[in-house]
């Protein structure tokens, strides 16, 4: 059946702090298919002695640790620090171990300069948290007045009687500062300590619950993390093409310990993501270190570079399509398995510029574009794939009334001589008076795979709208 964009469908290093100085970030833009999002600014408050920025989070529940749930809160909370700027160095998941946790916390305050904490501020005996921050910095329990009234408000618009076991969460070690909590009965508790190290360390402890954290983070914690030290510009360049090693080896120098800009490389599905960040006295002296960076980037890795900010590959060749006021159709087989025909409608916006796509199960062939029947003259072998791909091809580009059309074969998985099972498989792109075959093999997942095959086929695409 043919499956239109839309529809539902399924497939078969030292750095030095100057005090008074400011810090700036710069984000990415998001693609033009989706909305438009300004650079972030913002400034962070670093005192005390000189020291790195870094960022520590430590979530806390036998629930997490014995895999019962999963911590979602971690991940979010990074991104967030990572936009303002801080280098977030360690995740910690413990369990309602008192000591364990009264241990991470000393320990966290000597290495970071922000530690931000989630769970454990419930009303039960096992929520410790706030136990464990007095003890940690020897400081007593006391009941915050004003928390215990917003607790028991909120019983009573609920229609309840407030249990004796609740008060408890009105209580913060004795030098720190209740966060009010709009959304729950947990008060968050804010807290900055002297380590042993010598430095003063920010403690953020904030309910465990997503719906209650990110409004306490965003309204009362965040600004405590905003205000002026020195200036930071962070960028980001997306690539595909080279594997890491390789993107590093080419990179030279740029990727040197201590540089400044540093430049960190990851790797997700095949994508190489480089990360520029620059450290100046002013935000102008970072934006330019940082775009010479980026200049030099592009220069060592040439055509592999196909986005700066978030955009993801598919949204960029969607958008080179609908510049340029072009269509493609899909066809593909066990190699993509679907794939693109799935990152090519997940919104209006990118499902606009594909006219058709079709999923073909099993081996395909010449009449799969126009039958009914996908398992008549069924590809024997693979080396016949080319020729029948080529017919299907140009079938398909006078049919559906599109500018190109993406193809995949079916794959085969083959044993080497050294015993290691293989998956090979092919790509096409079919446009006017082209038509161009790119084989893959690699062994592994077969998810991972096809997101490397899906891949090949849109960035040579990309490849190919960018060259005209």
């Amino acid at each position: 059946m043919w499956v239109h964009p839309g529809g539902p469908w399924a497939s078969a290093s030292l750095l030095v702090l100057i005090p008074q100085q400011k810090i700036f970030v710069c984000t990415g833009i998001s693609p033009v298919l989706q909305n438009p999002i300004a650079p972030i600014q913002s400034y962070l408050l670093l005192p005390g002695p000189p020291n790195l920025m870094h960022a520590e989070i430590i979530a806390i529940g036998s629930e997490l640790t014995c895999g019962s749930k999963l911590d979602t809160n971690s991940q979010w909370l990074s991104r967030e620090l990572e936009s303002l700027g801080w280098t977030v160095s360690r995740h910690t998941t413990l369990s309602d171990d008192m000591n364990a946790i009264i241990n991470e916390f000393r320990a966290a305050a000597d290495r970071a300069r922000v530690v931000l904490i989630t769970g454990g501020l419930g009303p039960t005996l096992d929520d410790i948290t706030r136990d464990a921050l007095a003890e940690a910095f020897q400081q007593p329990l006391v009941r915050d007045a004003e928390s215990l009234q917003q607790i028991e408000a909120l019983f009573v618009a609920r229609g309840k009687v407030m249990p004796e076991r609740n008060h408890r969460q009105a209580d913060r070690p004795e030098k720190s500062q209740a966060l009010p909590n709009s959304c729950g009965t947990a008060p968050g508790i804010l807290m900055r300590v002297e380590s042993s190290a010598g430095h003063s360390c920010l403690f953020a402890a904030m309910p465990g619950v997503p719906a209650e954290m990110r409004p306490m983070y965003e309204r009362q914690i965040q600004p405590h993390l905003l205000d002026s030290s020195m200036v930071m510009c962070r960028r980001v360049i997306r690539t595909f093409g080279y594997g890491e090693s390789e993107a590093e080896r080419l990179l030279g120098d740029l990727t040197a310990r201590g540089r400044n800009p540093e430049v960190g490389i990851t790797a997700s599905e095949a994508v190489i993501s480089l990360w520029v960040t620059a450290r100046a006295t002013s935000k102008d002296a970072a934006e330019v270190m940082c775009e010479d960076t980026m200049r030099l980037i592009r220069e060592r890795l040439g055509e592999t570079v196909y986005a700066e900010g978030n955009a993801e590959l598919h949204e960029v060749v969607a958008e080179l399509l609908t510049n340029r006021r072009l269509r493609i159709g899909l066809v593909e087989g066990s190699t993509t398995g679907g794939l693109m025909a799935l990152w090519m409608t997940e919104h209006p916006a990118l499902s606009a510029v594909v006219q058709e796509a079709r999923v073909i199960t099993g081996h395909w062939n010449q009449s799969a574009i126009t039958s009914a029947d996908s398992n008549s003259h069924a590809v024997a072998d693979a080396s016949e794939w080319p020729t029948i791909a080529a017919r299907v091809a140009r079938d398909g580009l006078e049919s559906q009334s599109v500018d190109y059309l993406l193809l995949s074969s079916p794959h085969e998985d083959v044993v080497s001589e050294s015993g290691v099972t293989l998956r090979r498989g092919s790509v096409a792109i079919a446009g006017p008076d082209m038509f161009q075959i790119f084989d893959t093999t690699m062994s592994g997942n077969l998810a991972i795979f096809r997101q490397r095959a899906a891949r090949t086929a849109l960035n040579r695409l990309r490849l190919l709208l960018t060259a005209k």
